[in-house]
């Protein structure tokens, strides 16, 4: 026994001299002396590719930043983004490979809740914590799911609070609501918030689904104006505003059209065209400052370091969207230590109360809560860009 003792602390002792030869350390995987890698999954070559590569650049220019300044604890980071062409499927072996031949520290920022939904138990087998991932689908974090982290207010809060601002600050008492949705999760958690808002105030909504990839709304658009809709609240990406305001215009009808965080992209309103003036006003929920517009502390980092990294576009707002989730990231690696650990990571990120990044809507997480936002402001679309209106608005309406 006091042999086999004797090589066992041999060989550990073997063991820790070739790591400090190497500069290794023996903590977490993902982790050594001198870098941090994080993994990251998104479009980079299908149907919404421009959102992939916006937020990847946007994160590996904060990442730059970081680097350049020291890094984290004195650790680089070094950031790995894998293409999954916006497929479910494809996004788990993008996140395989991450695990096993990339050995990375933390997944972060995975583009979509379907692609996010798929790999999340092959992460939580591992106890690899996923980060901000890029959507506002409110069952990613209700319930809260121990390894999962959504900084962002839920599409189901986005909707609630859109009827909450008509009834309450633009003072239309009775306005006649219908919600045009993409009939997938976003869209239905979207169309929940807006239902949850209209019975409140007694309200009755035209519900009017469509499929992702439609291209044509003239249904939708009719049946609004047939039924003297007044507030159209839409589930939109970029390109479906612009399609259904230009088809209000074709029929003459002046609605008030209220859109989703997704459509807050310059690219929409350059897309719709005069159709925007129209109408009775385009206006967004807004879960992010406009660098357009607004002058945080964030937004002026932001600005200042795409033009000195040249690593993507201040007027792109998935940049901007993927800058402050890196933001977000690195305050949580910052909190967690230099002795970094993935369970350290997670207790560090169950510290934050009403964090804010400068450019992201107050982020609060705790033990038994995975839904970081809870709040929007709200922006109107004047001159072709989106101009903020007032400050965070939190809702007063209970969620159901």
């Amino acid at each position: 026994m006091a042999h086999k003792m004797k090589w066992t602390m041999v060989i550990a002792a073997l063991a820790l001299l070739f790591s400090a030869q190497l500069g290794v350390s023996l903590a977490e995987e993902g982790v050594t002396d001198t870098q941090i890698k994080i993994g990251g999954v998104g479009d980079l070559s299908g149907p919404i590719a421009f959102m992939g590569k916006g937020v990847r650049d946007g994160a590996l220019c904060y990442f730059k930043y970081v680097n350049e300044n020291g890094g984290v604890h004195g650790r680089k980071i070094d950031f790995i983004y894998e293409d999954d062409g916006y497929q479910a499927p494809r996004a788990v072996q993008a996140c395989k490979k991450l695990i096993t031949r990339d050995h990375v520290f933390c997944v972060f920022l995975v583009l979509g809740s379907a692609q996010s939904n798929a790999m999340y138990p092959l992460l939580a087998s591992k106890k690899i914590p996923l980060v901000t991932p890029a959507t506002q689908n409110r069952a990613m974090a209700i319930p809260p799911r121990e390894y999962l982290f959504l900084a962002d207010p839920t599409y189901t809060a986005q909707g609630k609070l859109a009827v909450e601002y008509i009834v309450e600050d633009m003072g239309v008492k009775k306005p006649k609501i219908a919600c045009i949705y993409q009939d997938d999760t976003p869209g239905q958690d979207w169309h929940r918030g807006v239902n949850i808002g209209a019975k409140h105030y007694g309200l009755k909504v035209l519900d009017l689904p469509y499929k992702r990839g439609a291209t044509s709304f003239s249904s939708q658009v009719a049946k609004c104006k047939e039924a003297g809709i007044t507030h159209v609240l839409m589930w939109t990406l970029v390109r479906e505003p612009a399609m259904i305001l230009k088809e209000a215009q074709r029929m003459n009808y002046k609605p008030v059209f209220f859109t989703a965080t997704p459509s807050m992209a310059k690219k929409a309103l350059d897309l719709a065209g005069d159709a925007v003036d129209f109408s009775g006003g385009l206006y967004c929920t807004g879960m992010v400052n406009d660098a357009a517009t607004e002058s945080t502390a964030g937004i002026e980092e932001f600005k200042k370091n795409v033009a000195q990294y040249k690593i993507g576009s201040v007027s792109d707002f998935y940049c901007l969207y993927g800058y402050q989730a890196a933001k977000t990231l690195v305050e949580g690696l910052q909190r967690a230590g230099k002795d970094l650990t993935r369970e350290g990571l997670i207790k560090a990120l169950e510290t934050f109360k009403n964090f804010d990044n400068g450019i992201l809507a107050p982020i609060t997480w705790g033990p038994d809560r995975r839904g970081g936002g809870s709040a929007v402001r709200m922006y109107q679309a004047k001159g072709g860009v989106w101009v903020p209106i007032g400050k965070w608005r939190f809702s007063k309406i209970k969620e159901e």
